[in-house]
C-alpha cells in the first residue's frame, strides 16, 4: 500500500507538471509567430531571478523575527489589495461583454422579483442563473447598478487573498504567504475581470473556502481530538453548501468531490487514514448528502424561476469542446444549431435540446479521433498558455497600445508565477509530500482535465491561478531555507 501510495503522489506531481509547463512552452518558445510570448517569458525569468535574490533579503523580516504577527501582516495585505484593486476599479470602467451584460440583467430581473427576462436563454445554461441569482440579493438592496458587482468582486479578492494567505501560511511559513498575497493583489487579469459582471470570483471564493474547511477538519482528524465526528458533520454539512453554490454558478463541483476522495483512499498518509477512516467515512457521507440535499433545492428554484426543468449534462458545452475547426473554443454555428433549430424543434425544452447536442457530440467525437491527440493539446494551450483573458475582454475600452501593454503584463505576472509553482511542484516530490497540498494539485488537475471534455476559454483556468500561487509558496519557503543554511 505504501508504493501504491508513493507511486500515485508522484503521478499526480508529475501530471501536474506536464499539464502547466506544455501549454507555457507551446505558446512561448513553440509560438515564435508571436514574439510577445516569448518575450514575456524572458521577462519572467529574469523577473524570477532578480525575486530570488530580493527573497533572500526578506528572509530576515519575515522569517528570522518572530515578532511578526500573521493576523496583523493579513490585515493590512488585505487592506492593501482592497485600496490597489479598488483604486483600478473606480478608474476603469470597461464596456461589458455580452455574457456580462446577460449575467447583470438576468440578476436585474430577478432583484425587482420577477422571473427572467431571457429565461430561454438560461434555460439552455442554468449556471447563468446561479451567479445571477446570488448577485439578485445585492442589487435588491444597494440599487440596481454595475458598480454592486464590481464592489461584491472586489471583496471576494480580498477574502480570496485571506484564505489563500491562510493556506500557504499553514503549508510553509509566514514568509512564503506574504509573497503569496503579494502576487495574489497584483495579478493583472483579476484586476480585470473584477471591472466585470462574471461569476469567477465568487465561485474561485467559494472553492477556496471549501478548501480551508477541508484543511480545518483534516488537522482536527489527523489530531484525533475530542467531538472531531461532530465537527466533521457541521463543516461537511457547510462543505456541501459551498459546492451546492459552485455547482449552480459552474458546473464543477464533482472535480473537488473526487479529488478529496481520491486524496483520502490513494494518497493522504497510511497510518493516519487507518486510523481515522471512519471520521472520513462519515465526513464524506455528511458531504455528499449535503450536498444532494442542496442540489435539489436549488433545481426546484431554477425550475420555479425558468419555468422548466434546467437539464443536468451540458451537451452543448461537450458538442463545443470537440470542435476541430475551433479548437474546442466557441462556435456561432454551434451556438445557432442549439438555439435556433434543436431548441425550437424540441418546443423550447431545454433538456430535450441539450440531450439532442450531446447525441451529435457522440459522433464529434468519434470524427474527431485522428487528430484527438492534436485538438486536447491545442485546448490545453487556450487554456493554460497565457493570461491576457481579462485585457481580452475589455479590449473594446483600451486602445491599442494600452491593450499590448497590458496583454505583455499579464503574461510576464502569469509566467513568474507559473515558474515558480514548477519550483515548488518539485519541492513537494522531494519532500514526500502528503498532506492537503496534494489533494489541492489533484483538483487543480481534475479541473484541468474535466476542462479540456467541454468548451475551453481563456478565462476558465482562473480558479486555477490561488492553486499556482498555493504551489509557489513552497518553492518561496525553500528556496529561503536554502539560503540561510548557507548564510549560517
Amino acid at each position: 500500500m505504501t508504493a501504491l501510495r508513493e507511486g500515485c503522489r508522484k503521478f499526480v506531481l508529475l501530471l501536474f507538471m506536464i499539464l502547466m509547463v506544455l501549454p507555457v512552452l507551446l505558446e512561448t518558445v513553440g509560438n515564435l509567430s508571436h514574439k510577445s510570448y516569448l518575450l514575456a517569458f524572458g521577462l519572467a525569468c529574469m523577473l524570477l531571478v532578480f525575486l530570488y535574490i530580493y527573497r533572500a533579503k526578506c528572509h530576515t523580516a519575515f522569517g528570522k523575527n518572530n515578532s511578526w504577527n500573521p493576523r496583523v501582516v493579513c490585515v493590512v495585505l488585505s487592506a492593501g489589495c482592497l485600496l490597489l484593486n479598488g483604486i483600478f476599479a473606480y478608474k476603469f470602467r470597461p464596456a461589458q461583454a455580452a455574457d456580462y451584460r446577460t449575467f447583470f440583467q438576468v440578476a436585474k430581473d430577478l432583484s425587482s422579483g420577477a422571473h427572467p427576462g431571457m429565461k430561454d436563454y438560461v434555460a439552455m445554461f442554468p449556471h447563468v442563473l446561479g451567479y445571477a441569482w446570488f448577485l439578485s440579493l445585492f442589487l435588491r438592496v444597494f440599487g440596481q447598478h454595475l458598480a454592486v458587482a464590481v464592489g461584491l468582486n472586489l471583496v471576494f479578492t480580498v477574502l480570496s487573498g485571506m484564505i489563500l494567505f491562510v493556506l500557504v501560511l499553514k503549508a510553509a511559513d509566514l514568509a512564503s504567504a506574504t509573497w503569496a498575497y503579494l502576487l495574489w493583489i497584483l495579478c493583472p487579469s483579476k484586476m480585470f475581470y473584477n471591472t466585470m459582471s462574471l461569476s469567477e470570483p465568487y465561485y474561485t471564493f467559494l472553492l477556496l473556502f471549501f478548501f480551508l474547511l477541508v484543511y480545518s477538519v483534516s488537522e482536527q482528524i489527523s489530531a484525533g481530538k475530542p467531538g472531531q465526528i461532530t465537527k466533521a458533520i457541521a463543516i461537511a454539512a457547510v462543505c456541501g453548501g459551498l459546492l451546492t453554490l459552485v455547482q449552480a454558478a459552474r458546473p464543477i463541483a464533482a472535480v473537488p468531490m473526487i479529488a478529496l476522495i481520491l486524496w483520502i483512499l490513494f494518497l493522504a498518509d497510511r497510518d493516519s487514514f487507518r486510523k481515522q477512516w471512519k471520521s472520513w467515512a462519515v465526513f464524506i457521507l455528511v458531504l455528499v448528502a449535503a450536498y444532494g440535499v442542496g442540489q435539489n433545492i436549488w433545481r426546484a428554484y431554477a425550475t420555479e424561476q425558468l419555468e422548466q426543468v434546467p437539464p443536468a449534462l451540458p451537451g452543448y458545452n461537450i458538442y463545443v469542446g470537440f470542435n476541430t475547426e475551433t479548437n474546442g473554443s466557441y462556435s456561432d454555428t454551434d451556438m445557432n444549431l442549439l438555439q435556433d433549430r434543436y431548441f425550437g424543434e424540441y418546443e423550447k425544452n431545454a433538456v430535450a435540446a441539450q440531450q439532442r447536442m450531446l447525441e451529435d457530440a457522440r459522433e464529434r467525437v468519434n470524427e474527431a479521433r485522428p487528430v484527438l491527440a492534436r485538438l486536447m493539446i491545442a485546448k490545453l494551450r487556450t487554456l493554460l498558455g497565457d493570461d491576457e483573458g481579462g485585457v481580452y475582454y475589455a479590449m473594446e475600452s483600451l486602445s491599442n497600445g494600452q491593450y499590448r501593454f497590458g496583454c505583455l503584463f499579464s503574461n510576464i505576472w502569469y509566467y513568474l508565477i507559473c515558474l515558480f509553482s514548477w519550483i515548488g511542484l518539485i519541492r513537494l516530490w522531494h519532500r514526500e509530500e502528503r498532506g492537503t497540498a496534494l489533494f489541492l494539485i489533484l483538483f487543480a488537475v481534475g479541473l484541468i482535465l474535466a476542462q479540456l471534455l467541454v468548451e475551453v476559454a481563456a478565462r476558465y483556468h482562473y480558479a486555477l491561478i490561488p492553486i499556482l500561487l498555493y504551489a509557489a509558496g513552497f518553492a518561496f519557503q525553500d528556496m529561503l531555507a536554502e539560503k540561510t543554511s548557507k548564510e549560517l
